[in-house]
């Protein structure tokens, strides 16, 4: 007998007390089959031998007649009654060289693994592939250890790119089609990716598992628009695109979603209409789906609150626009200032994707798991422009999105193409909500150009900081009062310009593409 190829994209682990009233478990099984899942695992923790064994019998046959393998949670008594094609095993069942021993070479083997430490056994035991977990908070299984989210399955797949053999891998805990596609693309490291989710209670409970098993398997499969990466240009290919991006937020006018703190409330709302974008300003979290399926629409996460109540909000929203594959733009405001907010990104990061990460140096630190220093939500900053540069990219590349860092120098960049940008003016930091509100433009351009958010990004940034320059010129501004005003001012006249093809204002753009010394 030669061990089968497995295909682990979609991986159905059962549960018997989750099927829905008048169902069965086996139509259930049958249904998420028929919709694309490619690998079984029966579950019975609480099953006497003799049911165990029926069941796993009716179960065998649905899954044989369909060529899809069948594995045995813990139970190598029952694999071996019913011939299942594998078992698998926790980190508190038997060892998985007595395991092999009893299987044979040709059964599949899968093993539990939560942390690196327990990962190092696939390096010298027969090991098919791992299930990594529990990734986020589950019901369907008690466990003593808290969920690892998305970094965690990050350090388990970066230790198995260093092995000579590959092992398969699938991660388990929570997931399900609002968070799938973030799973499998946002854990990618540089070698290794997972093979697939193991799912349970989205299939098990679901009224049509058919219908969910087809969605997680398209979500496995096709990268979602922010894995790919524009390709590299140099500042004047640059600028010759800024243009089209500004024209089209006056020609779609996409809705801008800003959650955001409460003292930017009123200037962002008056940034987005200057712009020629549509603020909605609104935290009631029955009306987020319905938003997010407004095209050229953008959500603007302002961590202005990390209260426990906020973060929820926050994820409900996110998880929302996500789902409908619209963009989330990130701003950790005050990020590194007490450990409440440094647990909130943390967090944030572990649950979510987002396709622009915009912050002071403080704060951009902070996100990026650096040593910063922050007084309130102000940064002191401190680090040389080769080191921003160095945490800026190495943040872009990790999380797959776009890093702006803003300072006297503002950083934008990918991860592979980094870009420094110095126009600007001093009144900027000393009016409230600057940061708040280019957050929002970002948010707008991103809107109608999410295939390229670095150009995105960067069209924001020239626009709101060559209107502040602008502004500030004006001979009736006399300092941060008149300033204000004054930038939305120019911040409407800059665009309804470039809406009539007029780019002058772009000539005192000062960008240029960053070269590291060789």
């Amino acid at each position: 007998m030669v061990k089968p190829s497995v295909d682990y994209s979609v991986y159905l682990v059962t549960d018997s007390g989750l099927v829905p009233e008048g169902k069965t478990l086996q139509e259930q099984v049958q249904k998420a089959i028929e919709g694309g899942v490619t690998i079984v695992q029966l579950r019975e923790k609480d099953a006497e031998t003799k049911d165990f064994i029926e069941k796993a019998l009716a179960i065998r046959d649905i899954c044989h007649k369909a060529g899809v393998p069948l594995l045995i949670n813990d139970r190598i008594d029952v694999a071996l009654a019913i011939d299942a094609d594998g078992v698998h095993i926790g980190q508190d069942d038997i060892d998985v060289a007595t395991v092999r021993k009893i299987l044979g070479p040709d059964k599949i083997v899968g093993l539990s693994v939560t942390y690196v430490s327990e990962t190092t056994v696939v390096a010298t035991e027969d090991i098919d592939y791992v299930g990594i977990g529990t990734i986020f908070e589950t019901n369907t299984k008690k466990s003593k250890k808290a969920p690892i989210g998305i970094n965690g399955i990050r350090k388990v797949l970066a230790y198995l790119s260093s092995l000579p053999r590959y092992v398969y891998t699938v991660a388990i805990g929570s997931v399900n089609t609002t968070n799938a596609r973030n799973v499998v693309y946002l854990s990618q490291v540089p070698e290794r990716r997972l093979d697939g989710v193991a799912v349970v209670s989205a299939l098990i409970c679901a009224e049509d598992p058919t219908s969910v098993a087809q969605e997680l398997s398209k979500m496995v499969r096709e990268p979602p628009y922010w894995m790919s990466v524009a390709s590299p240009r140099n500042e004047k290919d640059i600028l010759i695109q800024v243009p089209a991006v500004l024209q089209k937020i006056r020609q779609t006018t996409p809705l801008v979603h800003n959650i955001i703190n409460r003292v930017a409330t009123n200037f962002a709302a008056n940034v987005d209409l200057a712009i020629g974008s549509s603020p909605i300003m609104t935290e009631n979290t029955p009306e987020f789906s319905d938003l997010s399926l407004i095209p050229n629409s953008a959500l603007l996460v302002n961590m202005g609150f990390a209260t426990e109540d906020k973060l929820a909000m926050y994820f409900r929203a996110i998880t929302a626009y996500k789902q409908n594959l619209k963009p989330v733009i990130l701003d950790p405001v005050g990020a590194g200032a007490s450990q409440l907010r440094r647990d909130a990104v943390k967090e944030l990061l572990n649950r979510g994707q987002y396709d622009v990460i915009k912050g002071n140096e403080g704060e951009i630190f902070t996100v990026a798991g650096e040593i910063s220093q922050m007084r309130g939500v102000d940064s002191n900053a401190f680090a040389s422009l080769e080191k921003k540069i160095d945490v800026v990219e190495g943040l872009a590349a990790k999380e797959k999105t776009i890093v702006v860092l803003t300072g006297k120098e503002d950083i934008v960049s990918d991860g592979i193409s980094t870009y420094i940008l110095k126009n600007g003016h001093e009144y900027l930091g000393n009016i409230t909500a600057s940061g708040c509100v280019l957050g929002s433009i970002i948010s707008a351009a991103v809107a109608v150009n999410k295939e390229d958010r670095l150009l995105s990004a960067i069209a924001a940034l020239l626009l709101f900081t060559i209107a502040a320059e602008r502004a500030a010129a004006l001979p009736s501004v006399r300092g941060p009062g008149t300033f204000q005003p004054a930038l939305l001012d120019e911040l409407y006249l800059l665009t309804k310009s470039t809406e009539k093809n007029d780019i002058s204002w772009l000539s005192s753009a000062k960008i240029e593409k960053y070269a590291p010394a060789k």
